[in-house]
């Protein structure tokens, strides 16, 4: 298996492709990067990733060889210029070419630490969420499967952790044709605006609306 270097000519995006003939991998890359198209994907060897045939290739060694990345952290372009100026060495690039890449082991550990706290908060934000629909709808089933599994997202926004979605879905008494939400959203869908927060809401498919709204009133005249 050899080597090659293909790049979509506009975008100029591509990868190291390995395989056994020129034409086979600039196939692949006009899958992968061109829509299928030929016309506009360049193709040459790259000797110098033969011996990772098998393998992802480092980020570093691609850097090295003219590439470059974008950061996973800090967002900075990382090539050679970059880390001269930044005085950070080649070999400290972590990641592969179909990998996060970060331009040091430090914007590593601050994403790491950064995508924890996210989980953290949204892990809590659901766990909320769910305690709430089983408080109004005693006895209710949270779906947890696949297909249903409850949401969170969480974003810092001017440094403040913040829930912007949560979502849980529910089985009800009468159901037919899916489980209900119980929702909580902070965006504008249509125009990606903060509006919130706002208050939980719930939802449910229009075949089962009748079937929900008399569940719903019945618990409310139970509780």
């Amino acid at each position: 298996m050899k080597a090659f270097a293909v790049l979509e000519d506009q975008e100029n995006t591509g990868a190291i492709i390995f395989a056994d003939h020129a034409i086979v991998a600039r196939r692949r890359g006009a899958d992968e990067y061109n829509g299928g198209e030929l016309r506009g994907i360049s193709c040459r060897r790259a000797p110098w990733a033969d011996r990772f045939a098998g393998e992802p290739v480092p980020a570093s060694v691609m850097i090295g060889n003219g590439w470059h990345f974008e950061c996973g952290h800090c967002g900075a372009r990382i090539d050679t210029d970059y880390l001269d100026e930044e005085d950070l060495p080649l070999d400290g690039v972590i990641g592969t070419q179909h990998s996060i890449v970060y331009c040091s082991a430090i914007c590593e550990a601050e994403d790491n630490l950064e995508r924890a706290i996210r989980a953290d908060h949204q892990r809590r934000a659901i766990e909320a969420l769910s305690k709430f629909v089983r408080r109004r709808f005693p006895g209710v089933t949270v779906r947890t499967d696949d297909n249903n599994q409850p949401h969170a997202y969480a974003a810092q926004l001017k440094g403040v952790w913040q829930i912007e979605q949560v979502v849980v879905s529910f089985d009800f008494p009468g159901m037919k044709i899916a489980p209900a939400q119980c929702r909580i959203d902070r965006r504008d869908a249509r125009h990606e605006k903060m509006v919130g927060p706002t208050k939980p809401y719930f939802t449910c498919c229009g075949g089962d609306k009748e079937a929900f709204e008399a569940f719903a009133r019945e618990t409310k005249a139970a509780a």
